[in-house]
């Protein structure tokens, strides 16, 4: 593969598979550009670091697929949409493993950010709130704050029960806690 021929997806892919077999410290760029036969300048194109590369893999948008789309709309409760769309990023989480996830989390903290982001996110800063208004209005939603802060709510709530199933090797079912702690906050 040249570097012209060199895509974005093509190193993603080739550096979670190099992150899971060996960690995140042990990768190096240059491994990342043997194993798919591009060069630096290639890698450098679509990415300045490892740590924006990790920000990358973990991007709220890049892991939305048409399935997931497809379960969001599959019910017609809008609290159940908008939980349903937060447990996407926790799907992910799952998928790419605990070690990752806390590489995600590393990188993260020496960056001073927040993982699950909403201004970094289509999803996160228009269509959630959308659908935690419109719960709201139908009265499936009781919790009297704003859309907004419910969505900040549920973003740290993510956070926190994500970085607790990191720490704790995923030790307990995540989607069932976070669900959980969403359906408290929401007062379904």
């Amino acid at each position: 593969m040249s570097t012209r021929g060199a895509t974005k997806e093509a190193i993603l892919t080739a550096s979670i598979q190099l992150f899971n077999k060996y960690g995140f410290d042990q990768v190096t760029i240059n491994q990342i550009c043997k194993e798919i036969n591009v060069t630096k300048t290639a890698f450098y194109y679509h990415f300045k670091s490892k740590d924006e590369l990790i920000s990358e893999v973990f991007s709220f948008d890049n892991m939305i697929s048409n399935n997931d789309v497809l379960d969001i709309l599959s019910v017609t409760d809008y609290a159940d949409q908008a939980i349903k769309g937060m447990e996407i990023y926790v799907k992910h989480m799952v998928r790419l493993g605990v070690e990752m996830t806390k590489e995600n989390y590393r990188v993260h903290l020496r960056n001073q950010t927040l993982p699950l982001d909403k201004g970094k996110s289509l999803l996160l800063s228009s269509v959630i709130p959308t659908l935690v208004k419109r719960a709201k209005d139908a009265g499936q939603i009781k919790n009297p704050a704003s859309a907004e802060d419910l969505l900040d709510s549920m973003c740290i709530i993510a956070n926190g029960v994500i970085l607790n199933w990191a720490i704790m090797g995923g030790s307990f079912d995540i989607l069932e806690e976070t669900r959980k702690r969403f359906e408290i906050l929401l007062v379904l």
